[in-house]
């Protein structure tokens, strides 16, 4: 059999293999299953909706090995609202075994509710170790691995946002990897995204967004890049490599961008992201670490199916686990990327006697735009100024032209994990949030730019339930985006110049009070003022 194509059709990316016939072979008509009954591919000539990807060998002088390719198809929806983050799934038990539940020591026979038989009080991880429900649950919020034999790849990482392409990677012979004696060539990984429509969980659903061909990065050719290699392609089928965004280098925005997540290097000439970089090793394999991606060998069994276990049945509850991190916010780079703004300049001049709803001055006095979703006017530089580094809604009705973006200092967010029960939320624990801005000068879009301003250090917490760790991701966004602290007057310290939150309301203590748990309504009053912000 000769080479094949991969026939990518539809907005899903189903694929068909297509063998392509010797030379000397006449065309060969291959019916498509998944198409339109009236759609046929030949391999010589195929329709305009599909769109092919070769896997033969190249022919370049660099080319050691054949190309291969490995293809992510995104799901058009994720599977629930935790698949974001690293997770353990449980599954039923049919029969139920003998001995004690490890974490309680108490008879797995027993139950704790008359309302439930024993078995549904029960769940297996895909170890196959048994243990009652409420007991692993807890267990994996705090720790993530089974309390039994200490195996850790009962944890799934995250799936990540990246849209659905096509990632290829080879040898590139007499290349070497700079830094790398022991690597004579170079592994060359290629990234193919093309444009599609973002899907319910990407930031504007519905609109397009900027694909792309060839994307490159590169490894060394030895056991440390191979390996590299085998966790980067498991994080690839995760979609955890890239994810729709505003570009840093261009400043458009819909457009796919690297993931923070899992770092390349993508050129030969040093510099952040160039080699030579004797830390990059360690620090992408951190990286993979944190989250939860697993050891290679154990990536290549599980993309082979090898590692596979069916229980026959679906999972009954996938449990989130939060992750020990350390976020920086750097204020500096943020205000270098350009705002998203959803604007479109006005084509036609506008009437006389219309009027720029900011600055009451008629429209034709200056360079126009309007709100796409809302079809509201204004002068461009009106709207600037009013929506830098704010929440960028229309002046006229509110409906959002940007994302949103605070004036917060620089700083670091530290997540932990406390072994206390959250009050009001038993039996769940709590989560750990510490924030330290340190002191420093303030910036143009400051109260008092070029003054002094006092830093501070802030703990807060949260549940570690579900509803805890959704509202954590959201509180992430507000660090990232400026949005968690500004610069102000302390009524704590009754001082001017100094950090203090802004308008997201954080729970500082566990001993009760305003500021502290318990408090029942805290996540759904946290969720609407995120909600007034914007925040996805």
């Amino acid at each position: 059999m000769g080479a094949t194509k991969i026939i990518h059709y539809g907005s899903d990316d189903l694929a068909v293999i297509v063998p392509i016939p010797p030379p000397s072979a006449p065309p060969q008509r291959v019916p498509v299953a998944c198409c339109p009954p009236a759609f046929t591919a030949t391999a010589t000539g195929l329709a305009a909706t599909c769109s092919v990807v070769s896997t033969q060998p190249e022919t370049s002088t660099w080319t050691e090995l054949p190309r291969k390719a490995e293809q992510y198809i995104a799901p058009a929806v994720l599977p629930h609202s935790t698949s974001t983050l690293p997770h353990a799934s449980l599954f039923f038990v049919t029969h139920t075994p003998a001995g004690d539940c490890r974490i309680c020591r108490l008879p797995l026979s027993s139950s704790s509710s008359s309302s439930f038989s024993a078995n549904a009080q029960l769940a297996k991880l895909q170890c196959g170790h048994v243990f009652h429900r409420s007991c692993i649950e807890a267990s994996l919020h705090h720790h993530p691995k089974c309390p039994t034999c200490g195996d850790s790849g009962c944890i799934e990482p995250p799936l990540g946002t990246s849209p659905s392409g096509t990632m290829y990677h080879s040898i590139l012979r007499d290349k070497p990897c700079p830094g790398f004696a022991d690597s004579p060539s170079t592994i060359l990984i290629e990234y193919d995204v093309p444009h599609a429509t973002q899907k319910p969980y990407h930031p504007h659903p519905g609109r397009n967004f900027h694909g792309f061909l060839r994307r490159k990065a590169y490894l060394p050719n030895n056991d440390a890049g191979r390996d590299l290699l085998t966790r980067i392609i498991y994080a690839w089928k995760r979609g955890l490599v890239f994810s729709v965004g505003t570009s840093k280098t261009s400043g458009r925005s819909d457009s796919i961008v690297w993931s923070s997540l899992v770092p390349h290097k993508t050129s030969f000439k040093g510099g952040p992201h160039g080699w030579p970089d004797e830390d990059y090793l360690r620090v992408c394999h951190e990286k993979l670490n944190a989250l939860l991606v697993p050891d290679a060998e154990v990536c290549e069994r599980r993309m082979s199916g090898a590692d596979a276990m069916t229980f026959g049945q679906m999972p009954m509850i996938t449990v989130p686990i939060v992750l020990r991190e350390e976020i920086e916010y750097d204020d500096d780079s943020m205000a270098k990327i350009p705002q998203t703004l959803d604007l479109k300049p006005i084509s036609r001049f506008p009437l006389s006697n219309e009027a720029c709803r900011i600055c009451r001055r008629l429209l034709s006095s200056g360079f126009c735009v309007e709100v796409r979703r809302c079809k509201h006017a204004f002068h461009q530089c009106c709207l600037e100024r009013g929506g830098l580094r704010g929440c960028n809604r229309c002046p006229v009705c509110g409906a959002s032209y940007g994302e949103p973006r605070g004036n917060s200092p620089s700083g670091t967010m530290s997540i932990d994990l406390e072994n206390s029960v959250c009050p009001g939320f038993a039996p769940a624990k709590t989560i750990k949030l510490r924030y330290r801005i340190p002191s420093g000068i303030q910036k143009a879009y400051h109260p008092n730019p070029g003054r002094r301003y006092g830093g501070t250090n802030r703990t807060a917490y949260l549940p570690n339930n579900e509803e805890g760790i959704l509202l954590l991701q959201r509180l992430k966004y507000a660090w990232t985006h400026g949005l968690t602290f500004t610069v102000g007057y302390s009524i704590t310290n009754k001082r001017d110049d100094c950090v203090t939150w802004a308008t997201i309301p954080h729970k500082t203590r566990l001993d009760g009070g305003e500021y502290g748990f318990p408090d029942p309504i805290y996540i759904q009053n946290c969720n609407q003022c995120l909600d007034d912000l914007l925040l996805p």
